[in-house]
């Protein structure tokens, strides 16, 4: 297995376990507005959140229609922090609109995911089902080990460039 393939597995690895996503947005003056949601990923690396609509990035994610996502690995099993695995992806975002077939299938794997709180949850008017589509994205695996995905569900992988880091 080459570098690439192994940092695929691993990529793949990091998005079946983590359960919640960072958002990341910016508000309608520039201002960056951070936050969370549980996730469900799908098998064409497609992000799904449920958000409230009283939430402050949930509006500016629906004005912008832009998000950018990362899925990090937990603290408490990291190696070492300033080294945690993460993926950040840059995506494009739209409202799932609700009682459609797509709705209903993406809320029904939340709910498999995530338990009786999504059951809970899917009556509420007032939460948005936001599909995040992937542009592009940052692979980091530790130390010397940073990559750029892309391309259809994130499987092309190549070397971030500039020579690596600098010291003095």
């Amino acid at each position: 297995m080459d570098e690439f393939e192994s940092a695929q597995v691993e990529m793949e690895e990091l998005i079946a376990s983590i359960r919640s996503v960072i958002l990341a947005s910016s508000g309608s003056k520039g201002e960056p507005l951070s936050s969370y949601a549980p996730v469900f990923v799908d098998e064409s690396r497609h992000f799904f959140v449920y958000i409230s609509s009283m939430a402050k990035h949930t509006s500016q994610i629906r004005r912008s229609r832009l998000a950018s996502a990362m899925l990090i690995e937990d603290e408490s099993t990291a190696d070492n922090l300033f080294a945690r695995k993460r993926l950040t992806v840059d995506c494009s975002a739209q409202v799932v609109e609700r009682g459609t077939s797509e709705w209903r299938s993406s809320m029904d794997a939340l709910e498999a995911r995530h338990g009786e709180t999504v059951a809970s949850l899917k009556g509420l008017v007032d939460f948005d089902l936001f599909e995040l589509s992937p542009i592009e994205g940052r692979l980091v695996l530790g130390f010397g080990r940073a990559y750029r995905v892309f391309g259809e569900r994130l499987q092309d992988i190549g070397y971030v460039g500039g020579g690596g880091h600098r010291s003095k």
